[in-house]
């Protein structure tokens, strides 16, 4: 009986040996992620205290698309950035957590390396980490606090691991977690949509003062109801379009510009010299 539970013990501690064999030591990666960048499209703005590298965007998307961030466990970033839809929401409004609607569109999220004017419809965010980290605490959105989130990520070892291979320590922190989400979301490069090949020739190429936009952060009348304008590359992927959604389509957008310009204090000097329209024609249009 003795020589049998020795040899189990030795049996344990074989196979404990083993086992430790297979264990993969997570090591701190600082190689430098290099972006692909082709057509005219320059060298982006990327932050001097968050260049970009190959752990640190991996992080970034794990949990860009890690529906821990939220409340429930339900909802993670990229529901409402829908890759095959230029990483926006074709739902007017998005639904949150708590099955409730957004107040704006989703922003479709590309190229925000070259964004200067802050993020967000108003600009509110002057930082993508910024941006980053308010989703998750809106009620109509992901509605979790960054504790709650730093406890449930700082729970598994496959973030404890991925955290350590970008920023050399198992540490979760919110901090870290909204500069590595900084890093994927500048990774989202478009270069190759239509308006990229229309501007290389190689393509043909009612207002709404209920949410007065860009005058709740700076309280400014020149502000009022006035918005970021999205690019135009991928544009017939995104729709709705407006910053509240009224047209579904980009044939109302035209004839919206074509035919019903209303004069206001922050209409662009070119519309408020064409108040009876654009005067395009139907060949011009379908370019």
């Amino acid at each position: 009986m003795k020589n049998l539970v020795v040899i189990s013990f030795l049996s344990v501690l074989l196979l404990t040996a083993s086992c430790s064999k297979d264990v993969i030591t997570p090591v701190y990666d600082s190689t430098p992620y290099l972006l692909q960048l082709n057509g005219d499209l320059p060298e982006p703005n990327i932050p001097d205290d968050n260049l970009l590298t190959k752990e640190k965007v991996k992080l970034g998307r794990m949990l860009f698309y890690e529906k821990k961030l939220s409340k429930d466990l339900t909802q993670a970033c990229a529901d409402c950035h829908i890759q095959k839809d230029a990483f926006s929401d074709i739902r007017p409004f998005s639904i949150g957590v708590e099955k409730l609607e957004g107040k704006r569109n989703a922003m479709a999220l590309f190229n925000l390396a070259y964004h200067t004017n802050g993020f967000f419809w108003d600009g509110r965010a002057s930082k993508l980490r910024d941006q980053a980290l308010k989703p998750i605490q809106d009620p109509l959105e992901m509605n979790e606090t960054l504790p709650n989130m730093v406890r449930k990520l700082q729970s598994q070892n496959i973030y404890k691991d991925q955290f350590i291979r970008a920023f050399g320590s198992d540490t979760v922190s919110a901090l870290k977690v909204s500069l590595a989400l900084e890093q994927f979301m500048m990774t989202i490069v478009s270069h190759d949509s239509k308006y990229d090949r229309f501007l290389k020739g190689e393509a043909d190429s009612e207002l709404n003062f209920t949410d007065l936009g860009r005058f709740n952060v700076t309280n400014s009348n020149n502000d009022k109801a006035k918005f970021k304008v999205p690019s135009l590359r991928n544009i017939e992927f995104s729709a709705p379009y407006m910053h509240d959604s009224r047209f579904n389509t980009l044939e109302e957008v035209i004839d919206h510009y074509n035919l019903h310009v209303k004069s206001s204090p922050t209409m662009s000097n070119l519309l408020q010299n064409n108040l009876n329209g654009l005067k395009l024609s139907d060949l011009d249009k379908r370019i």
